[in-house]
């Protein structure tokens, strides 16, 4: 609507007093509304179900074990009197597969579905009088609250757990007595109170059978209950969350494109821009995939366990991908011991001139496919400047080691400033060679650090 200067100076109508005597009189006819609404549990039970929900439970606002989810329900919504826990089954076998993109493609169509199931649940609410609203099903997230890490409005787990929607299993999935986990909770918030609850399960559906801990490519699960969030962060949600700050950084401090390369690869920029483009892209939620709890998914698993295991378990623990950690982690270690994961680290900086970030650039950046194949290559790198330091650099059977002193017979004695060695990196990915960094001198054989480099990508 575009706005005149007549519009803007033209005076706000409100009718003669007659009419306004008639606008009160409208006005005092309203009936307030009651203080407290009252609903039928089968009746909403019902009303979900049509709506599109694969089950649903219900939790009174006072139920002690929401703990300070309460207090967040109230704050999105003061008149909150019952939470609704609904859940939708989705398909397994698309997020079993091996294949990340369909388990992506499933869960952004299942997020979708279950929000409109959420938005027809409340305006079917609203004809009937009833004040309701509901929080996302994942994203979007107030990030305003990045730094705490809970981004989340409410928990929809804890919700589902009160609500008798299933339990919490070791990988931190809510695991349905039926559907098992492969489900994507939603809660809404009413203000109409029940003339019964639900209570949570007598007992837990998870199995204990610890495939979650055996396929988790960083480690972040603990088969006797620990669970490493930020290793689980680090590589699952690598294309948004922190992931994306770092790209951001990486760019940002990048001099030139082999700069960025270093830390970038051309499929992993291509990949993030698919996760902006189509929505977020988990790397693994492999945990999930493998869980054979529940009515409806543990007959595969009890039928033929070694099968189960062979088809379903080591077609992820086998594939070949890139795995985030942080240099010295736990997670390094886990993905480390897995021949078929590319470690990758987070924590080099493409234009940070230090020694320890041309370290973790030589582990960001080395392929075991290039290294040479039946002997090892060992160099000395004797960094000067204001960071003296020595250290060897050892590749043998596809591996690269770093030790923090000088052992060994080295092939090749590598000397120079330390700020040089990250432009070092830089040159040698974009096939610039090395014989103009100048103060870079190397003893013994001539073509060691050529190697070392051509190990590199």
């Amino acid at each position: 609507m575009t706005t005149t200067a007549t519009d803007a100076t033209s005076p706000i109508f409100r009718g003669d007093p007659l009419a306004e005597e008639e606008r009160r009189a409208v006005e005092a006819s309203i009936a307030e509304p009651a203080d407290a609404r009252h609903l039928d549990h089968q009746t909403l039970r019902d009303l979900c179900l049509a709506a599109g929900a694969s089950d649903v439970g219900f939790v009174d606002i006072e139920r002690a074990g929401l703990g300070e989810e309460a207090g967040h329900a109230r704050t999105l919504f003061p008149a909150v009197r019952t939470i609704v826990s609904l859940v939708l089954r989705t398909n397994r076998d698309n997020l079993a597969a091996p294949s990340r993109p369909m388990a992506n493609n499933e869960w952004r169509h299942a997020t979708g579905e279950l929000g409109d199931i959420g938005a027809r649940v409340v305006r079917e609410l609203n004809r009937l009088g009833i004040r309701g609203a509901f929080p996302a099903v994942g994203f979007p997230m107030d990030m305003n609250n990045w730094t705490q890490i809970r981004i989340w409005e409410l928990s929809h787990k804890i919700v589902a757990v009160e609500a008798g929607m299933g339990h919490m299993g070791i990988h931190r999935n809510v695991i349905h007595p039926i559907f098992g986990n492969f489900i994507l909770l939603e809660s809404l918030l009413i203000d109409a109170e029940l003339d019964a609850y639900d209570a949570p399960l007598a007992y837990n559906p998870c199995l204990g059978c610890n495939l979650c801990v055996a396929v988790c490519p960083v480690g972040a699960i603990d088969p006797h209950g620990e669970f490493d969030f930020f290793s689980c962060l680090t590589h699952n949600y690598r294309e948004f969350l922190g992931g994306f700050t770092e790209f951001v950084d990486t760019v940002a401090d990048a001099p030139d494109a082999a700069s960025y390369r270093t830390k970038m690869r051309e499929s992993e920029t291509i990949s993030l821009w698919q996760s902006l483009g189509f929505g977020p892209q988990y790397k693994s939620g492999y945990c999930m995939a493998v869980c054979p709890a529940g009515e409806d998914v543990i007959g595969l698993y009890n039928r033929d366990r070694a099968e189960y295991r062979q088809t379903t378990v080591k077609p992820l623990k086998d594939k070949h991908e890139p795995v985030y950690v942080h240099d010295g982690s736990r997670a390094e270690h886990v993905a480390r011991r897995n021949a078929s994961k590319d470690v990758r680290y987070v924590d080099f900086r493409a234009g940070l001139a230090t020694v320890d970030n041309f370290l973790l650039g030589l582990k960001h950046m080395f392929d075991a496919t290039q290294a040479p194949e039946g002997r090892a290559l060992r160099l000395h790198l004797c960094f000067t400047g204001t960071e003296p330091r020595q250290v060897t650099v050892t590749v043998d059977g596809g591996r690269m080691t770093l030790e923090d002193e000088l052992t060994g017979d080295p092939d090749a004695i590598v000397t120079g400033n330390g700020h040089r060695w990250v432009s070092l990196l830089n040159r040698a990915l974009a096939g610039g060679g090395t014989g103009d960094l100048a103060g870079l001198t190397v003893d013994g054989k001539p073509t060691a650090l050529t190697e070392l480099l051509a190990c590199l990508r």
